[in-house]
């Protein structure tokens, strides 16, 4: 399984991961560096053993996974 970041208005791949962890470690270090209206720029998916392509979160609601996350650390 891996997993897929992309930009929500283009659906341009940003970077595939191979853990969901290290792309919500992206997306806080776009808060940190840029903002939290830079973050909501993007769609997380996960792509299943068979190639089917399953959304995870985006916009607003990726973004508060990816700083919940952060907290479970």
């Amino acid at each position: 399984m891996s997993y897929h970041l992309r930009h929500l208005d283009t659906g341009a791949v940003v970077h595939t991961y191979d853990k969901e962890g290290a792309a919500l470690a992206f997306l806080r270090d776009v808060v940190r560096l840029g903002s939290h209206a830079a973050a909501r720029q993007f769609v997380l998916a996960y792509e299943d053993q068979r190639g089917g392509m399953h959304t995870i979160a985006e916009g607003e609601a990726l973004m508060t996974r990816a700083l919940e996350d952060q907290a479970e650390d």
